[in-house]
């Protein structure tokens, strides 16, 4: 299969770039790309997972039905059904079916919670580098500047793992897991050190 390649320079929009080579600059804003892949991937594998748990509660077998297709086609995969939405509706659910209960029910949402915020701000953000050190900057209620060290890295990719491994106990336990994958997508972060 063909790998799309394309300018990636644009990652970094503020660079001393005299403190860098042309080469160090492509090695840092390569290095920057993964990571961001690495956490949209990450999130996208939660979104799919809320998505299928969804889809279970409304359609309990999936035999082909065409009614369940275009529910997902028309429903869970629209523009309009976002992460927050499905996050929503999953607590519904949760709530409906009594899945989980007080301080298990915290912790998922919280989870979930953390995807987005982490999705968000490595979709969404800037990020800009001395040459040394990268920053991460976005806005989450008000501006804020995130230094992109091993440490932090480790904690995203912590959580993401987390809320990962939350939802897929929650389909377990719903009887979604059928329909689920379980090849586990996250990907492992990186720093520039």
């Amino acid at each position: 299969m063909k790998q799309i390649s394309v300018n990636r320079t644009t990652a970094l929009i503020d660079i001393d770039n005299s403190r860098i080579s042309p080469t160090e600059l492509r090695e840092l804003t390569d290095e920057v790309s993964r990571n961001r892949l690495a956490v949209l991937e990450g999130a996208l594998s939660v979104e799919n997972l809320l998505s299928k748990m969804i889809g279970h509660f409304f359609f309990k077998r999936n035999n082909g039905n065409d009614k369940r297709l275009m529910f997902d086609e028309m429903v869970l995969n629209s523009d309009w059904c976002s992460f927050a939405a499905k996050r929503k509706l999953l607590t519904q659910i949760i709530n409906k079916e009594n899945l989980l209960q007080g301080s298990k029910k915290e912790e998922f949402d919280k989870n979930l919670q953390r995807v987005i915020s982490f999705r968000n701000a490595f979709a969404h953000g800037k990020f800009s580098s001395d040459g040394k050190v990268v920053w991460l900057n976005y806005f989450a209620g008000t501006p804020q500047k995130q230094e992109l060290t091993e440490k932090y890295l480790e904690e995203v990719e912590s959580k993401l793992q987390s809320a990962w491994d939350r939802c897929f106990e929650l389909a377990e336990k719903m009887g979604a897991i059928k329909s689920i994958e379980t090849v586990n997508p996250v990907s492992s972060l990186r720093t520039n050190s």
